[in-house]
């Protein structure tokens, strides 16, 4: 479909890229599968992304948007005397879960950032915000180190042929906090 003007077309080429690599993976997104999916023409892609690494980083850009407002809803449901390890070891189980897609997405991304420095700062943007969130609960150090453990209990949730148990990740997330 032709659109002479369409104001929304450079986020539609964005969302289109990250349902690319939420379904095939970061080595099946190219200008072309972007403009396919996003139903404009090729030369759009790269009028409003000169490189598939600027692409990219909007993309993981977006992702993290998103999955640091999901934090911080997050954040912000706690209790104010909530039991961190507990909450935690639970929103481990609902992202590595419900949000299992948007998960793996996530990390794929992250993992990108290994071969494309171009994808760094944006991948970093959810470590920093993780800190942040938790830095209003622990104090800076813990929250670096609980950031860490997080993101590698996350992983392994993701890589698991089971489910996460809560009780599991609590244990391991009480070590650190108490």
């Amino acid at each position: 479909m032709t659109r002479r003007h369409d104001p929304h077309r450079r986020q539609r080429i964005i969302e289109a890229a990250v349902e690319v690599i939420s379904e095939s993976g970061l080595a099946a997104l190219t200008h072309r599968t972007a403009a396919a999916r996003a139903d404009v023409p090729l030369g759009s892609t790269t009028y409003h992304f000169l490189s598939l690494d600027e692409l990219l980083d909007a993309a993981v850009h977006t992702v993290a948007e998103r999955n640091v407002a999901r934090l911080r809803e997050w954040a912000l449901s706690l209790p104010a005397q909530a039991d961190l390890s507990t909450e935690l070891a639970g929103f481990i189980v609902l992202l590595a879960g419900e949000h299992r897609q948007t998960s793996v997405l996530a990390y794929e991304l992250y993992g990108g950032a290994l071969r494309r420095p171009a994808l760094r700062a944006a991948s970093t943007s959810w470590d920093e915000m993780l800190t942040e969130v938790f830095e209003s609960t622990v104090d800076a150090a813990t929250a670096r180190a609980l950031t860490a453990m997080f993101n590698g209990l996350l992983y392994q949730a993701l890589v698991s042929p089971g489910k996460p148990e809560q009780a599991d990740l609590e244990q391991v997330l009480r070590r650190l906090l108490d």
